[in-house]
């Protein structure tokens, strides 16, 4: 596991204070994610991945009085094919003991730190963390990359996602019933979730998806006019592409 990270400690007076592990398991669908093997788009297409990397920030558990325990700091998490897929570590918090109705978190970079000199930041951020656009769009939040196994030959693909309006929310939390449950023991302990990374394939609006066949689709980003829909197509998936695992 590379890229790893800064981190604030949680610190809250009177409180006994847990050391957790937030891990991530790599998924293509309900299946681990392997480095270089062949999986199938929903329209047909066949890829591999290549590598992955995202930043993870304003980390939050949510106390069943809706109350929450936010944690400092940001992380990037860098996913290789030289690496593990599979409850890798990604964060490293304290927080007190006890039971929790979910967790919530942003992939990206806040606002505040998003256009900052990145000749002065240091890792994970700045111009070396391999995730830098310029000042304005500032950092590629969501980093996806990989080849389309097409009938004319392999083609690199990759998707780019950044700017503040591609930063993308999760809310894995529930606060009417008991559906969602995390209990952090005195001791502490993991809390692991699991990404489906094919969740980027699926199709939109009118069937409308990343097509590789089309060469320009091949280099998908927010910046551009002319991938910036299906890159919304991209940003609505990837909301509902983490979950909690059992």
């Amino acid at each position: 596991m590379k890229g790893w990270l800064t981190l604030l400690p949680l610190f809250l007076a009177g409180a006994l204070a847990a050391p957790v592990e937030l891990k991530i398991n790599l998924r293509i669908g309900d299946q681990p994610l392997r480095f270089g093997q062949t999986y199938q788009t929903p329209q047909g297409q066949r890829y591999q991945i290549e590598m992955l990397k995202f930043y993870l920030s304003e980390v939050a558990l949510v106390r069943p009085d809706g109350r929450e325990v936010r944690i400092d700091g940001l992380v990037l998490a860098d996913f290789r094919r030289d690496g593990p897929t599979q409850g890798v570590s990604v964060m490293k918090m304290d927080v007190p003991a006890g039971q929790y109705r979910g967790i919530r978190f942003n992939v990206g970079v806040p606002r505040e730190l998003n256009h900052l000199d990145a000749g002065t930041q240091q890792m994970p951020l700045g111009v070396n963390s391999g995730m830098y656009w310029a000042w304005n769009p500032g950092y590629i939040f969501y980093r996806l990359e990989g080849l389309a196994l097409l009938p004319e030959g392999n083609q690199k693909w990759v998707i780019h996602m950044g700017t503040d309006a591609f930063r993308i929310p999760v809310r894995l939390q529930d606060l009417q019933t008991r559906r969602v449950q995390i209990n952090i023991p005195p001791a502490g302990g993991a809390i692991t979730l699991n990404l489906d990374v094919a969740r980027a394939f699926q199709p939109g609006p009118g069937g409308a998806y990343v097509d590789w066949r089309q060469q320009s689709l091949r280099q998908l980003h927010g910046l551009s006019p002319e991938t910036s829909l299906l890159m919304s197509v991209v940003y609505y998936h990837m909301q509902s592409a983490f979950s909690l695992a059992q």
